[in-house]
């Protein structure tokens, strides 16, 4: 099973996507990139961070993904299927995962998706030791 993941979301959602870190890492998965640390970085560091947070979309196994997201979400998503990662695109209703219109790729082969109100870190888990959908 891949044991390295990228978290992408909006900043706003650090404290849940902290959440969902804390219980990773305690099954022994290691973060790419920490981008939650950097809450306060300036224009001056933009450049910077987008290679940073792209590596890190390189060095993971698995992209996981909560909806919605900010303007980078879908940046992480491209990179992840670009380069043949599997994505779990987690939304908590199906209005939010196809506003402001449907997005083609939230369907790709290499995506699961998981709909759920709260994010269910045992169902994500389970989901990422299954096969992938084009296995």
């Amino acid at each position: 099973m891949a044991k390295r993941f990228y978290v992408a979301t909006r900043k706003d959602r650090g404290s849940e996507a902290q959440e969902l870190v804390e219980v990773l890492n305690s099954l022994g998965w290691e973060r790419t990139f920490a981008w939650t640390a950097d809450a306060a970085f300036d224009l001056a560091q933009y450049s910077e961070t987008a290679v940073a947070e792209l590596a890190g979309v390189k060095d993971a196994d698995v992209l996981i993904v909560l909806l919605p997201g900010g303007y980078g979400t879908h940046v992480e998503i491209g990179a992840a299927l670009a380069l043949d990662k599997r994505v779990f695109l987690h939304a908590p209703d199906k209005t939010t995962l196809e506003t402001p219109y449907p997005c083609v790729f939230h369907y790709h082969p290499n995506v699961t998706l998981l709909i759920s109100e709260r994010l269910d870190v045992n169902a994500l888990v389970d989901a990422m030791a299954l096969p992938s959908n084009r296995e």
